[in-house]
């Protein structure tokens, strides 16, 4: 399945980029004017002048990132599972479809963060003294896969709310039941891979202010391939196990 939605994805990046780009740099481009507008301070006093005004900056950023990610995900699960496309450079804009979307997304968001803080936590007071970095990875892996299985037996929701033919948890839960195998794959998989995608942004992080820049840069051009990659993820299990659709096995762009 994670596979198949990053062919999804990088199979049809045309599509993609039509659908995203533009709803993407709403996002981006503030993003980096954030990040050289207001490096990150190498005092406290400059941390705290900066303080006020950088957080103002700052929530407008993280609204912006919401809507664009909600009418994003909408507009990729209704493309891929109803063929839907727009005419104009941006797509439907549905404020009720898009508010529905985002309050469930906020809820099961908000499930997967709890169960990550207590995996982690149990986990973490043996790993961590014993095999130290080691250790820090394993706790992260093992938390980010948790919250990633329960998420995703949830996940068929969003999809659902996308196409207006909407599911209740439990129902979600209930369509999922035998999917425990592929589903503790895809979601090791996934952790695995959004651990190594942000690797080569931490190590710039190292190389000072230039190196800070350079990895927002980096962190903006892998999150949209995270982003929808993440909402194929979703689309594919809607399509598969509420719908009842086949994942081709090598297909370049072949859809759910």
């Amino acid at each position: 399945m994670f596979v198949h939605s990053v062919r999804l994805v990088l199979g049809d990046w045309r599509n993609a980029l039509r659908i995203s780009g533009l709803l993407y740099l709403i996002y981006a481009v503030p993003s980096l004017l954030l990040a050289l507008l207001f490096p990150a301070p190498s005092r406290p006093d400059q941390a705290l002048a900066a303080m006020g005004t950088s957080s103002l900056v700052s929530f407008i950023t993280l609204i912006l990132a919401i809507v664009a990610f909600v009418w994003i995900a909408v507009a990729w699960h209704r493309y891929i599972l109803l063929d839907e496309t727009s005419a104009g450079q941006l797509p439907e804009f549905n404020s009720s479809r898009l508010l529905r979307y985002g309050g469930y997304s906020l809820l099961l968001g908000l499930i997967a963060m709890v169960l990550l803080f207590i995996v982690s936590a149990v986990i973490g007071v043996v790993a961590i003294p014993l095999l130290g970095a080691v250790g820090i990875f394993i706790t992260t892996l093992l938390g980010l896969a948790a919250a990633l299985i329960v998420g995703y037996r949830l996940a068929p929701m969003l999809p659902a709310i996308a196409i207006d033919k909407p599911l209740t948890l439990g129902q979600a839960w209930e369509a999922t039941k035998n999917a425990n195998g592929p589903i503790i794959v895809l979601a090791i998989v996934s952790a695995i891979a959004a651990i190594v995608i942000d690797i080569p942004a931490i190590v710039l992080m190292l190389a000072g202010p230039i190196g800070a820049f350079l990895a927002m840069l980096w962190t903006l051009c892998t999150g949209w391939v995270k982003m929808l990659v993440g909402v194929s993820i979703l689309t594919t299990l809607y399509g598969h196990y509420i719908e009842g659709r086949a994942i081709p096995a090598a297909q370049i762009g072949a859809r759910t």
